[in-house]
């Protein structure tokens, strides 16, 4: 009792401190948001050899995730959100499995993984619709708007933007919003859709609301949009560029500087510009290109072409540099992809192959199967046929019998040299056709289809009543009230047929019905009709 006392209380202090510290966790989320530096200190604080259970692992690596990346901390560590991918996407919220996979392709995209970064977010976006967050949603898009421009898809990146921008205008973030229009106006310039671009930043710079950096840089970058028409307008430009300054804009990149030493020439300033210039040229890429780009401006202001041409080979040979090395990322991007897509092949021509065993199997099954069907069913077709041929060797031995008899006796001669020729020409040559069917075709021949036919049944009956003294015609005269059916059946055993002979001519079923509706017959006329019913009931009988 004592041990299981103690067992008992280990289990309640081991459940409460894994719920302290999912409850801690919990916590962390709530102000995540609002103090995400706060959020990251207490992350970093837990001590994670004590996280226990693959949930728990999961809250902790996609909370440390989202901490670092709203602290601008660009890790590329994909292994601290890897447990949270691992766990969410098969289980937990689709809040928490889209998180999971965009802050993946976060780090992807920190480590210029970017193709891997865009399987990333469009695995994320799979959840989206299930997600009612706009503004998570426009985080989302927005970051797969980065990727694309990275990747110089500018085209997708501006289809991402779009929807970035109507998820922060539904959830109401004005400063985001604006953000993504700015962007959306720097991504139409690089696909040279200046009218689109002149629109967004006038839309922007007229906005009196917008203040701080979003207005800054919609001033510097518009100055560059000026500088970059087909007639560029250098005195609206350089106004512009003179505003962003004034309100304290810093340049983000010397490329602009570049751009404003230039204008900074063309008003006279020059002992600033040559301050700009005086740095010399950067080390390469886009710097390299713009510092020899805007020197060629500058030359042809002058009217210097000689230093204009050679600074203007000078910016396209950056140029080209960096579309090689963009090249040289897209091959080694295409290569791994190539690799990637062929153990990707492989897996799925190995299910294929596997799914083409189980369907020749399955066929080869189904075959056999049908084979064996169609075995029974010949046998026992033929042994249906062997039983007719059976069932017709008694009918030939009977007549052969009949026949025999009464030549011997000579009795009735000339009915029974009827009978022997119905038999000759029934049996004659008949190979595999069915006999009964031979045996109607022949009497159709020589009297008619007495099965359908009355004119042919009744001469059927005018020749019985020739070779047995009008027989049929006194039948009927003495018993008046029989139906049609058992007149003919009298008139068949009167001429001398055999039972089985009658279920044929008559397509009876089977020989027991016609035992049957021959006893019913006899039956019938004796009691109804006396003696001259016994009398044809004798007739009738004596004809087994």
């Amino acid at each position: 009792m004592r041990t299981l006392r103690y067992f008992l209380l280990f289990i309640i202090l081991l459940f409460g401190v894994l719920s302290c510290r999912d409850v801690r966790l919990s916590d962390i989320e709530s102000y995540i948001d609002d103090r995400p530096d706060s959020a990251l200190a207490a992350i970093r604080a837990i001590d994670t050899t004590a996280l226990r259970g693959r949930a728990v692992k999961a809250k902790y690596s996609l909370l440390h995730a989202i901490a670092l990346d709203k602290n601008y901390i660009d890790t590329a560590d994909t292994r601290i959100v890897q447990p949270a991918v691992d766990w969410y996407s098969r289980h937990g919220s689709p809040e928490e499995k889209l998180k999971a996979w965009m802050y993946l392709g976060t780090e992807q995209f920190n480590g210029s993984l970017f193709n891997n970064a865009i399987v990333s977010y469009s695995l994320a976006v799979e959840s989206a619709p299930l997600i009612g967050d706009q503004n998570l949603l426009g985080i989302l898009y927005s970051k797969m708007a980065d990727t694309f421009t990275k990747t110089f898809d500018y085209a997708q990146a501006s289809d991402y933007i779009d929807k970035s921008l109507d998820c922060f205008r539904r959830c109401g973030r004005v400063d985001q919003e604006k953000l993504e229009l700015l962007r959306k106006a720097g991504n139409l310039c690089q696909i040279r859709k200046w009218e689109e671009a002149d629109s967004c930043f006038n839309t922007l710079l007229r906005d009196r609301s917008i203040n701080g950096y979003i207005r800054e840089r919609a001033m510097i970058e518009y100055a560059l949009f000026l500088l970059s028409l087909r007639i560029p307008d250098e005195s609206k430009a350089m106004e512009y560029f003179s505003k962003a300054l004034e309100d304290g804009a810093k340049f983000e990149n010397v490329s602009e500087q570049y751009a404003y030493a230039y204008l900074l020439c063309a008003r006279g300033d020059n002992d600033e510009a040559d301050s700009i210039w005086g740095r010399g040229a950067p080390a390469g890429g886009m710097d390299l290109y713009s510092y020899y780009y805007w020197r060629h401006r500058e030359n042809l202001r002058q009217g210097d072409y000689y230093n204009a041409y050679h600074n203007l080979w000078y910016a396209m040979s950056a140029r080209d540099s960096i579309i090689k090395k963009r090249f040289e990322v897209s091959a080694s991007d295409s290569q791994r992809y190539f690799l990637e897509r062929s153990v990707d092949n492989q897996t799925v021509m190995i299910h294929n192959q596997r799914q083409q065993v189980i369907i020749i199997t399955l066929l080869c099954l189904a075959l056999l199967f049908l084979s064996i069907i169609m075995y029974l069913l010949y046998q026992r077709v033929t042994h249906r046929r062997q039983e007719e041929q059976e069932r017709f060797n008694i009918v030939i031995e009977n007549l052969r019998n009949q026949v025999a008899k009464n030549e011997r006796s000579n009795k009735r001669k000339a009915m029974f040299e009827f009978l022997a020729n119905v038999y000759e020409e029934t049996y004659r040559n008949v190979g595999d056709e069915d006999t009964s069917d031979n045996l109607v075709r022949v009497l159709k021949k020589k009297i008619g289809n007495l099965r359908t036919d009355p004119k042919a049944q009744e001469d059927f009956e005018r020749m019985v009543d020739k070779e047995m003294d009008g027989i049929m015609t006194k039948f009927r005269n003495d018993c008046p009230s029989l139906n049609d059916s058992e007149y003919r059946m009298a008139s068949y055993y009167f001429a001398g047929f055999d039972n089985t002979t009658v279920m044929i001519i008559m397509g009876i079923s089977s020989l027991e019905n016609t035992r049957s509706r021959k006893r019913f017959l006899r039956k019938k006329i004796s009691e109804k009709y006396g003696l001259l019913g016994d009398h044809y009931a004798s007739i009738i009988g004596g004809r087994t």
